[in-house]
């Protein structure tokens, strides 16, 4: 696996360039994460496949999870970056 550099982020607290085209990438603070499998609170979650985070580890630690996933299936939930 590669580098992650940021989250597609939604909501913007602060959008640089925003003249430019494509979407927002979050870099710093608290973003919504697509993740998939069981995942608890404080548990480190890696960019994995698809676009899509799990707690497998790779070498692309993309954040801390601020609250929990508890089915197998993919959700949002709230991670702090530590891209």
């Amino acid at each position: 696996s590669g580098m992650c550099i940021g989250v597609i982020s939604e909501k913007p607290a602060y959008l640089m360039n925003s003249d430019s085209e494509g979407q927002a990438i979050g870099l710093k603070g608290r973003v919504p994460v697509r993740v998939k499998g069981i995942i608890k609170k404080g548990d480190a979650v890696y960019a994995w496949e698809d676009g899509i985070c799990s707690t497998v580890a790779t070498s692309a630690l993309v954040g801390i999870a601020l609250e929990s996933n508890d089915t197998e299936d993919e959700n949002l939930i709230e991670c702090v970056l530590k891209v």
